[in-house]
């Protein structure tokens, strides 16, 4: 109809009493269109006829439920152009039109299009209230007039309800709500369903999301020849812009399902599947989801090459992007330089790790909320440098860590504790390199320190042992190295450390010490300075227990 606009214009100028309600009777038909097998115009071309719409029926006070139904639409028509909060304004505008009688199919509706934009202004709870009353209207709605089939529906409201509880986190009642709806749309006639034809797709692969995300792999597997079948058909013929992205985040959630089943080829065919589909023009705002699934199925699969290639080609469309890409560019490249370590290529691993660690400055230097991930890859950075032989550079790198994580730690010392700790790990295998003990083993101390009082928290048990081994090794290194006064101490050490450690490599290291320092001078200078016999004896212990010499990349 929208082809005979100027016809209708033409006549409404002329004879207005005419010409004017059916020119407006068209401009509505056109911003909401009932064939629902017809593509629809732009949406900025359907926002306009709203707006027109509108302002005819302004313009002739009396007919104020036409109004109303204009300002509806208006306010729908703003939600396709990502204009919520106009949306939101023009909703409270039909609302209020005065004299006007909204059918309960309206009424419901303007509560469907509010509930949409508030959760897209992010005024989520507001949202959660507005969706639950609009599904309440529309259960109790009558049948619509035929008018009123394209103002939404039931399953349409029941799947923003259920959108809502997701994003809040409440991904068990969300996923009952899609259940619901899913029953709800198989109950449905053909002809039924083909007024909620976008709404199908969206509900079927959102569930399988929903069932992803609680565990549920089996069920999530279960429905994907339904959720399939949803995203093609009239559905992609009719709106491919929306439903190639819906393909590829099925996809994705498929292939998250086959990894935690243990199927690793099915999840990597299914992974590269959804990179094709991502390659697409409709599909293409998806590639950067797509090859962070691929890049992590290739990992799982240790093909190192292909994941080399795939991480490359996502630390590049991250580059691409403005400033606001750079946490997402920094952790992609953090990935690929621990796939350039893990295949011996120390010196791109530094240089990548270098542009991770330019990417978070500029985060953190918007937002101090990507400090602590600053610290960690400052800290990737200075393993990986000790790895490539520049271990003064480790140094400067693990220094820079170890003070930031400090000042972390002085606002919450129950988080940045333990972490003050790995990075001082770091620290102090850096040192080692330079071959500065004394500094390594006051590195090794402090940690330790730091840990004991964390020892309630889980995972703190394993790190102090690691952190003890380590002390062992460098308190050993300095026996052998030092004077008489510093010998005596660095036993005095190793003793104590012994006493409050519970494994048996640091109580051979202590035995170690003694026997390779054993002198007559040293034997009298213990016995003189301790009244103690001088420790003797042999040691054994096992060397299948892993150590943990070196701090993981994290």
């Amino acid at each position: 109809m929208w082809v005979l606009l100027p016809v209708f214009r033409g006549l409404a100028r002329l004879a207005p009493g005419i010409g004017g309600p059916l020119l407006g009777a068209v401009l509505l038909r056109c911003a909401a269109p009932g064939w629902v097998l017809v593509r629809p115009r732009p949406s900025e071309r359907r926002l306009s006829w709203a707006q027109e719409a509108v302002a005819l029926y302004r313009a002739r006070p009396g007919a104020p439920d036409r109004l109303a139904r204009a300002l509806a639409l208006h306010a729908q028509t703003l939600t396709l152009v990502d204009r919520y909060e106009e949306a939101c304004v023009a909703v409270d505008a039909a609302t209020t039109v005065p004299g006007a009688r909204l059918s309960p199919a309206q009424a419901a509706h303007l509560r469907f299009v509010r509930a949409q934009s508030l959760l897209e202004c992010g005024r989520t709870e507001e949202a959660l209230e507005e969706a639950r009353q609009c599904v309440e209207a529309y259960r109790r709605a009558p049948a619509p007039a035929r008018r009123d089939r394209a103002l939404g529906s039931l399953p349409g409201a029941l799947r923003t309800y259920a959108l809502v509880l997701g994003v809040l986190g409440h991904t068990e009642q969300s996923v009952l709500v899609y259940e619901e709806c899913a029953a709800l749309l198989r109950s449905m006639s053909l002809r039924q369903v083909s007024r909620v034809l976008l709404v199908m797709p969206r509900v079927f692969v959102e569930l399988v999301g929903g069932l992803t995300d609680l565990g549920r792999y089996e069920e999530a597997l279960a429905l994907a020849p339904e959720a399939r079948e949803s995203v093609g058909g009239a559905a992609a013929f009719s709106f491919p812009e929306i439903v190639r992205p819906l393909r590829v985040r099925l996809l994705v959630d498929l292939a998250r399902c086959h990894s935690a089943r243990g199927d690793r080829d099915a999840a990597r065919a299914t992974a590269e599947a959804a990179v094709a589909e991502a390659r697409t023009p409709a599909g293409a705002a998806w590639l950067t989801v797509a090859l962070e699934c691929l890049s992590e199925r290739l990992s799982e699969a240790d093909a190192h090459d292909e994941e080399v290639s795939t991480l490359q080609e996502l630390a590049d469309l991250y580059a691409d992007r403005s400033q606001e890409g750079d946490p997402l560019l920094a952790k992609t490249l953090d990935d690929l330089a621990r796939c350039h370590r893990r295949a011996g290529d120390n010196t791109e691993a530094v240089v990548v790790t270098r542009r991770s660690v330019a990417a978070y400055r500029r985060a953190a230097a918007r937002d101090p909320a990507y400090e602590p991930e600053l610290a960690r890859v400052l800290a990737n950075l200075s393993i990986r440098q000790e790895g490539a032989s520049d271990a003064e550079s480790a140094v400067t790198s693990a220094r820079e860590a170890v003070t930031l994580t400090r000042r972390l730690a002085e606002s919450d010392w129950r988080t940045h504790g333990p972490l003050t700790a790995r990075r001082l790990h770091v620290l102090g295998q850096a040192l080692r390199s330079t071959g500065d003990l004394t500094a390594t083993v006051a590195c090794y101390e402090e940690a330790e320190a730091v840990l004991l009082d964390h020892d309630d928290l889980p995972g703190v048990e394993a790190q102090l042992a690691t952190i003890r081994d380590v002390l062992a090794d460098a308190l050993l290194a300095r026996v052998v190295t030092g004077d008489l006064d510093s010998t005596l101490a660095d036993l005095r050490s190793l003793t104590d450390l012994a006493d409050r450690a519970d494994t048996q490599y640091v109580h051979a290291r202590c035995f170690r010490a003694f026997d390779l320092v054993r002198s007559d001078e040293v034997t009298r200078a213990w016995e003189s300075a301790t009244g103690e016999p001088y420790p003797g004896g042999t040691y054994y212990f096992r060397t299948d227990r892993g150590r943990g010499s070196n701090p993981a990349e994290r």
